[in-house]
């Protein structure tokens, strides 16, 4: 999925895995790199932090404790280069969600292929026009919107050309099954005429997978590598072995939503003979007997004349002697 070059990011045809960091690293470097490592053999295909600069997010003087609690989350840019480096070096994308132009421009300055606009910030149309005059493919996360504000979003970016998929989203920690929605996004889908993706807060993986089986183009979910690490998003992230079993069962999945069908496939060739049914007879029948219907039954295998060829047999002349139990042939009218 890496690209040097962010216009021609494109994502793929398999669903795109995220492994949202967050600040699950807790402004650690080396939980961080170590996230980054069990995120690639997890099966994700990329990871995103979140660009942590506090006065773009809280006032000290209405927030002052979460104002202070926010440094302990920042990665500064020469932190971004390391984690960078250290994503190309396992395989994986590196990206992050900034909240104003402050970190958006950071991002822009060491070249991520892909920005995220956090749920939050999507009437934030100032930092919304800047992430478009990026041209940098953008996630935009749905939580806590009306189809309205969707829809003003949607015709900014358009007005700017910049890729983009949303990201049909629940802004509740943890959010439950039965809030999940998940026809949402052929809904948005429908509305739009975009792609979309599911960025999914309930725990476990399972509405994760209903998300791709209904066509999310992306998943995003927590994760961590420890539940009992200290930070407000530990307990809803999936592990490195829960993302693992994430990424093997959507992949399998992927597999088994194939390509419409409109022929025998190929595995089912050896059975069809073997399960279908051929026309036959119940009772001997002398040569000169017109058949009836009542004379006829229908047996395995299907190797002789098809049931769908019924209207054709009923009436013919017999022109030789048949046994009970016998399939029919053409030969025998």
């Amino acid at each position: 999925m890496n690209k040097k070059n962010n216009k021609k990011f494109t994502f793929n045809h398999s669903t795109y895995l995220i492994a949202e960091a967050g600040i699950n690293h807790n402004g650690d470097m080396e939980i961080a790199k170590k996230m980054i490592e069990s995120a690639a053999v997890s099966g994700a295909n990329g990871i995103k932090f979140q660009t942590i600069i506090p006065d773009e997010l809280f006032s000290k003087k209405i927030n002052s404790e979460l104002y202070e609690l926010s440094k302990d989350w920042i990665l500064n840019k020469k932190n971004h280069l390391e984690l960078q480096r250290h994503c190309k070096k396992n395989n994986i994308d590196f990206f992050s969600t900034p909240f104003g132009i402050k970190s958006a421009r950071l991002l822009q300055e060491i070249n991520v292929p892909i920005i995220k606009i956090a749920s939050g910030e999507i009437t934030n149309h100032d930092l919304i026009k800047y992430l478009c005059k990026m041209k940098i493919p953008m996630l935009v996360s749905t939580g806590m919107t009306t189809i309205s504000e969707i829809a003003e979003v949607v015709e900014l970016i358009k007005q700017y050309n910049c890729p983009f998929t949303l990201l049909h989203c629940v802004s509740s920690y943890p959010t439950l099954a039965k809030d999940a929605n998940l026809s949402t996004i052929q809904y948005l889908k429908n509305t739009f005429d975009v792609p979309v993706g599911f960025s999914d807060h309930t725990t476990g993986i399972e509405v994760s997978l209903a998300a791709v089986a209904l066509g999310a183009s992306v998943i995003e979910k927590h994760f961590t590598l420890d539940k009992n690490m200290p930070g407000p998003d530990q307990k809803l992230s999936l592990n490195p072995s829960e993302f693992l079993e994430l990424s093997e069962k959507t992949r399998l999945i992927e597999k088994a939503l194939g390509t419409p069908r409109s022929t025998i496939i190929k595995s089912e060739i050896n059975f069809r003979d073997n399960m279908r049914k051929s026309i036959g007879v119940k009772s001997d029948i002398l040569p000169g007997t017109s058949l009836k219907r009542s004379m006829i039954s229908l047996f395995r295998p299907g190797t002789g004349i098809s049931p769908n060829m019924m209207d054709n047999i009923i009436g013919r002349t017999v022109k030789k002697p048949i046994k009970a139990g016998t399939l029919l042939s053409w030969n025998d009218f």
